[in-house]
């Protein structure tokens, strides 16, 4: 390991989403000082929690996957923050929009449970037989070429399967290593486990109290010299300090912000560049009353009419105790749909959409809100994964110290969780310990 150049008095901290604050408040705890730099108005970065119409909509993270064991479990506990079940599956609905027909209960577990559990459980056969180098999409048209399905029932399965992997890695399936595709650890319990009640708001928030947070102060160099760093920022202010701690999405870090003096060692630098960090949008509308319950829907998979496309999920939130909140899920290739047009055209067509599913046009929303965490410059995508030609082993390499002062934590820097949410929050209580140990931290 690269070594903590001492001793640690004063940490600047880049990013406030969970990575950052767990940092922060790692260091508050051991008596270190620390100031966290945020370049938006808000906690939380990819935790982004709004009020829709009365209703608590995460509009970036939302669920604490696999809960049991899993650290922000724990953290939840300690704080009281209540959590309630967030399982779709058992009230899953879907609509053929190329059939114009719901399909029935046998096929939405078909589909949605039977074939993708199988399909995962191949993946390490097919990984033998097609090779280190072959590609998610490479293993998928394998499996149905393989499974003798029907025109119509492969292309839903196809899509359905490739919603799963762009979900699982934010990227298309042609652009995800399929060694690599089952690359996290998993705690116990269900992929769809925990939901925050009132959203991650209440999380990123607990997590943020009694730091020094500075909002509005984007980072644009950080200068690392023998007896110390300084953080330039856009406004022309700085921080000065022993340590930094940058904390930002890798999709920022491959844009070339902030920029290092001296540059990034190599290695870092080329896991960075390998490293792959693909999209991921939502819409979500707010109406009166959850009106689908009258058609006996609540969360929804619609199989878009364009074969290429992933299937979309559609989430009811008023089935999660949250509000009448319908929230489309958009995977990398669905994404368009919102990047392509103004939120205002984006929310048309999804209403365009819902109104094929219920056969009649919908309720106008009391409110919408539409995400654009591609464009945005403080994420530039979703999270992370390893595309063909990258390896786990970048992951530890960006978790690493660089010229004895600069750190960084975030889901990009966790081999173990990479993509999740409690992935970047055990990296910035790693960064934390590891600062509050001097660099003899054994985690």
């Amino acid at each position: 390991m690269n070594k903590i150049a001492g001793p640690v008095e004063r940490v600047v901290v880049v990013g406030a989403g969970i990575a950052g604050l767990a940092t922060a408040s790692t260091l508050r705890q051991a008596g270190i000082d620390a100031v966290v730099l945020e370049a938006r108005n808000r906690i939380g970065g990819r935790l982004h929690t709004i009020d829709l119409a009365g209703t608590p909509v995460d509009m970036g993270g939302s669920w604490i996957h696999h809960p049991i064991g899993n650290p922000l479990t724990a953290f939840c506990d300690d704080h009281g923050i209540a959590r309630h079940a967030g399982n779709p599956l058992p009230s899953l609905s879907a609509f053929d929009v190329a059939e114009r027909r719901r399909l029935d209960r046998a096929e939405v577990e078909f589909y949605a449970q039977t074939e993708t559990a199988a399909f995962w459980d191949s993946v390490e056969a097919l990984g033998r037989r097609l090779g280190p180098a072959a590609t998610a999409h490479d293993a998928v048209e394998t499996y149905l070429a393989e499974r003798g399905l029907s025109p119509a029932v492969a292309r839903r399965l196809r899509q359905e399967l490739r919603a799963e992997l762009e979900a699982n890695a934010a990227d298309t399936v042609e652009n995800q290593s399929l060694q690599w595709i089952s690359l996290a650890d998993e705690f116990e319990g269900e992929l769809f486990g925990d939901l925050p009640r009132d959203g991650y708001l209440t999380v990123v928030t607990q997590l943020a109290t009694g730091l020094n947070i500075r909002l509005g102060a984007e980072v644009a160099s950080i200068e690392v010299e023998a007896g110390g760093i300084r953080a330039a920022c856009a406004d022309g202010s700085h921080e000065a300090g022993s340590h930094v701690v940058v904390a930002v999405p890798l999709g920022v870090l491959k844009e070339g912000s902030p920029i290092f003096d001296p540059p990034l060692p190599a290695p870092m630098q080329r896991a960075v560049d390998a490293l792959g960090f693909g999209r991921y949008e939502k819409i979500a509308l707010a109406f009166e009353s959850a009106f689908w319950r009258d058609d006996g829907i609540s969360h929804l998979i619609v199989y878009p009419s364009d074969e290429d496309e992933p299937s979309i999920w559609v989430f009811d939130l008023d089935a999660f105790a949250a509000g009448p909140v319908l929230c489309a899920h958009l995977f990398h290739t669905n994404t368009p749909h919102v990047l392509a047009r103004p939120p205002a055209q984006a929310v048309d067509w999804l209403k365009a959409l819902l109104a094929e599913v219920f056969g009649r046009p919908v309720p106008e929303p009391v409110a919408s809100a539409v995400t654009s965490w591609t464009t945005d410059p403080c994420t530039r995508g979703a999270y992370t994964q390893c595309p063909p030609g990258a390896d786990p082993t970048m992951f530890d390499v960006l978790a690493e110290p660089a010229h004895g002062r600069l750190l960084f934590a975030g889901e990009h820097t966790s081999s173990a969780r990479p993509g999740y949410a409690d992935g970047a929050y055990a990296s910035g209580r790693r960064a934390g310990r590891l600062l509050v140990s001097g660099g003899n931290s054994t985690e």
